[in-house]
């Protein structure tokens, strides 16, 4: 059973210069549940990248703890932190994907770690490009692409390996109504199956219309329950 993912009284500070700290993530105390979307609302630049980014292990936090199942997964090492990672789907923001490769390709990147054949990986990325409607263009190389369609394949790449974390970092800011509507039935299904699901996102409308059961408000730093 998915137990969620808990933050402790975590803490994330940036150096700014002559020793001095900017508080960008200030004793947060949260869980985010699994079968849930959980969405967290703020302005540009106010940390909810720098959330993600923690709760994904991808940052480590200045105070407090990632914990999951009593497990502080925010301070693992090495081959624990490898594996804890192999259990998640990242789209970020800027959608690191490889643009020399093609759009099918970058989608199954996160299966050849899982030790799938490539016949497999082919098979499960074709269907994570068809959630997506964006099978068409799976054999064109990724920097070809519009910015609409990097951020498909940015979520179909999360999404192929079926993971039981899901973060997403403004995952449709540059889809049209309907297409919005398709992302986040995905996000939903991910739901539906018991995954969290994290999404991050400045767009208020996107925040208060959708359906999720557990909504936040990041502001200087500190998380704020929404009312639902």
């Amino acid at each position: 059973m998915n137990p969620g993912i808990t933050c402790r009284n975590l803490s994330v500070a940036f150096e700014v210069g002559d020793g001095v700290k900017h508080m960008v993530l200030n004793n947060l105390d949260a869980t985010f549940p699994a079968g849930k979307i959980s969405i967290v609302f703020g302005n540009i630049g106010v940390g909810k990248s720098t959330l993600l980014n923690t709760l994904a292990g991808l940052r480590r936090p200045t105070s407090g703890d990632v914990v999951v199942s009593d497990q502080t997964v925010s301070r693992w090492m090495g081959v624990y932190r490898d594996q804890w990672r192999r259990q998640m789907g990242i789209i970020f923001q800027h959608y690191h994907l490889l643009g020399d490769l093609t759009v099918l390709e970058n989608v199954i990147l996160p299966l050849i770690p899982l030790g799938y054949t490539l016949s497999e990986c082919r098979r499960r990325g074709i269907a994570a490009l068809q959630q997506v409607a964006l099978l068409r263009h799976a054999g064109s190389l990724a920097n070809t692409l519009s910015g609409g369609e990097r951020q498909k394949t940015a979520v179909a790449r999360a999404l192929v390996n079926e993971p039981i974390f899901v973060f997403a970092d403004e995952p449709t800011a540059h889809q049209d109504p309907e297409n919005e509507r398709q992302m986040m039935g995905l996000f939903l299904d991910c739901a539906a199956r018991n995954a969290v699901v994290v999404i991050a996102t400045h767009d208020e409308k996107l925040a208060t219309g959708t359906d999720a059961s557990i909504r936040y408000r990041l502001e200087k730093g500190i998380l704020h329950p929404c009312s639902s």
